[in-house]
């Protein structure tokens, strides 16, 4: 088990399988992410404080990989969560992926509920409380607003997250 980087000095542990599969997660190696993500969630007891996190990373992973389906593991993570902010941040980058904004501004709101100073659930409220002063726009500037919005999220996200290994 590895160090829990969001936990300085604590003795609880991320699962060795998800600290590689971040690893994966960050090199856009959606198919090696999801096997480990997948074993992390699996070889989770029920009572890891990690689990819903696991089951998050691995929608997230599997809706870039193009399984559209991948975001109801996000949903059902995000369900009743009231400590982990990261697990909502992934809800709302898989809702934007699939062009859900409705379901993305829910995910941020509840998010930013649990932790008010989570910076990437902030970044998504500001990009969303612009894009609702621009006025409504088509849906092929929807398509390209959450496009680039996701890009520039994943690029700033890859940053934060390069202290992980």
């Amino acid at each position: 088990m590895s160090q829990d980087p969001w936990e300085q000095g604590s003795s609880v542990r991320l699962s060795d399988e998800f600290v590689r599969g971040l690893r994966y997660f960050r090199a856009e190696d959606w198919e090696s992410a999801i096997k480990l993500f997948r074993a992390a969630e699996a070889g989770a007891d029920i009572s890891d404080i990690y689990q819903r996190r696991y089951t998050s990373y691995h929608g997230l992973a599997r809706v870039y990989s193009g399984d559209s389906n991948g975001v109801k593991l996000c949903r059902k993570a995000a369900v009743g969560e009231d400590a982990d902010a990261d697990v909502y941040y992934n809800l709302a980058l898989a809702e934007i992926r699939l062009n859900e904004p409705e379901g993305a501004s829910m995910a941020v709101r509840r998010g930013l509920a649990v932790d008010a100073s989570h910076a990437g659930l902030r970044q998504l409220s500001q990009e969303n409380g612009s894009r609702r002063k621009r006025g409504s726009r088509t849906a092929r500037g929807r398509e390209s607003f959450f496009g680039r919005l996701l890009e520039k999220i994943f690029r700033s996200r890859q940053g934060v997250q390069g202290d992980i290994s």
